[in-house]
């Protein structure tokens, strides 16, 4: 489905729509639910960012993988704009992480231990700067503000990059072996992996 807002073009895939309905209506997870909407808040962050820094988008793309922001060609931001648009998604989830775990220690009610943790979660995965993820577009962002040599940017963000894969690959199998069937960690590190040499072009 596609429709324009002021200009913006919406544009709601299947898929998207489809995940978004079946895990808020079908399923009974409740961390599942949280982490729908908590990633959309997310996304909603990015486009604030990018909306104060008088970038309007040409086009929201909801897909499979979430929320693409799609700018004009003939649009740029500052780098520390772009460090900043990179890290507005994070620093939302940051928000309500310690907005809710303080409401706990208030109330001791449950449901905010779990908003709280759920932001937590994704503000960790997407503040790791790792190609692909929020924090390695602002490692990017601010390499770029710093060398000029686009190969030495490449290569310090192979580095560092899988540094941190490695670090959440090694999570993956000491959580798969003490749980004996838990492999998020290791799905994500492959689709990270991927990611990363899908970019680089290796």
């Amino acid at each position: 489905m596609r429709f324009a807002v002021k200009g913006t073009q919406i544009e709601l895939g299947f898929w998207f729509a489809f995940v978004v309905c079946f895990l808020l209506t079908c399923s009974d997870n409740t961390v599942i639910q949280l982490t729908v909407l908590f990633s959309l808040l997310h996304e909603c962050g990015h486009l604030l960012s990018d909306c104060l820094f008088g970038v309007r988008p040409q086009a929201i793309r909801f897909g499979l993988f979430g929320m693409t922001i799609v700018r004009a060609a003939d649009l740029r931001l500052s780098y520390r704009q772009e460090i900043c648009t990179a890290l507005a998604g994070p620093a939302v989830n940051l928000f309500f992480c310690l907005l809710f775990l303080s409401a706990y220690g208030i109330k001791n009610n449950l449901l905010f231990l779990q908003c709280g943790i759920v932001n937590l979660y994704i503000f960790t995965f997407n503040a790791m700067p790792v190609f692909s993820l929020d924090g390695g577009r602002a490692l990017e962002a601010f390499l770029q503000s710093r060398l000029p040599n686009e190969n030495q940017i490449i290569a310090i963000q192979k580095i560092v990059s899988l540094v941190c894969i490695s670090v959440v690959m090694c999570l993956g199998f000491i959580i798969l072996f003490s749980s004996k069937r838990n492999f998020t960690l290791l799905l994500i590190s492959i689709y990270l992996i991927f990611a990363l040499f899908q970019k680089c072009g290796t």
